[in-house]
């Protein structure tokens, strides 16, 4: 099996709403795009998925090599051989791979944050410097305000997944919202654990972090292009954003439900988003 071929078949086999946007690009960026994911699934999978700490450590130690050997030209795995064409094609910097590897290894010590400005670094590594380089990818100008805008909506994103994903994070020890919040709104494990819907608390606190995604949401939207070849180059961006945004209003709706099971939207709801971010993105502004 080719390297691109590998990289095709973990996207195919993640449903990523990452990975539905690919399909707006054609062959040559997607198979870009889809190495990139492959890359950074494989990363996610090294700290999550091993049989114990000492073989993710072994993995993630790997993934940091890796980095290096893509851009020094003698990458081992299929998706660093399929990657290592990519960086040079589209300039991206080993900085974006090095802070990606660096981030899932904050999985395997950090368990909980004391502070949301410890888990917005966590949330810029795993998240914003996957939508920098995707940025590159997408062969976007890389002004300030664009590289700002990327940047929030990677932590507008990851903010929205560690709201859907409370319970089954708590299930694997993990609790990614951050301590002072919890303390701010008496909460505790025991009421992640076993939610009262009577606890206003709760829900107090549900909407604050809901409330703190909405405004990296706006901080991308602002920051963006809003005309010409940039914003139509962008419209991966607007529509996967579109969608967690829309995500975030499901959840906002019945909060509660996040601790019952995965709150998804439909592929009918994200061809709906996508098609209406493609058409504006499109139209003159």
């Amino acid at each position: 099996m080719t390297p691109q071929k590998y990289c095709h078949r973990v996207c195919r086999q993640s449903g990523s709403n990452f990975v539905f946007s690919f399909y707006l690009f054609g062959p040559k960026r997607r198979r870009a795009l889809e190495a990139f994911y492959a890359f950074c699934r494989k990363v996610d999978d090294a700290a999550d998925l091993a049989d114990d700490p000492q073989k993710a450590r072994q993995q993630i130690d790997f993934w940091k090599e890796e980095v290096a050997q893509i851009y020094q030209g003698d990458p081992q795995h299929p998706v660093g051989k399929a990657l290592g064409g990519v960086v040079k094609i589209y300039s991206v910097p080993p900085k974006y791979l090095e802070e990606i590897v660096a981030g899932c290894e904050m999985d395997l010590t950090n368990k909980s944050y004391d502070t949301f400005a410890e888990l917005e670094t966590y949330c810029y590594r795993v998240a914003s410097c996957v939508g920098l380089v995707s940025l590159h990818l997408f062969g976007v100008e890389l002004t300030s305000a664009t590289q700002q805008a990327g940047i929030a909506l990677g932590k507008a994103l990851q903010l929205t997944n560690i709201l859907r994903d409370i319970a089954t994070d708590l299930r694997r020890d993990r609790v990614y919202l951050p301590q002072e919040d919890l303390t701010r709104f008496q909460i505790g494990l025991r009421d992640l654990a076993h939610p009262d819907p009577s606890n206003l608390n709760l829900f107090d606190m549900l909407y604050f972090e809901m409330e703190r995604a909405r405004g990296f949401y706006r901080q991308a939207w602002e920051g963006f292009p809003k005309t010409g070849k940039a914003r139509r180059r962008l419209a991966a961006a607007f529509s996967m954003g579109r969608i967690y945004e829309t995500l975030l209003d499901k959840i906002a709706k019945d909060p509660i439900s996040i601790f019952k099971e995965k709150v998804r939207l439909s592929r009918a709801e994200k061809l709906k988003i996508a098609g209406r971010e493609i058409f504006k993105c499109l139209l003159p502004i």
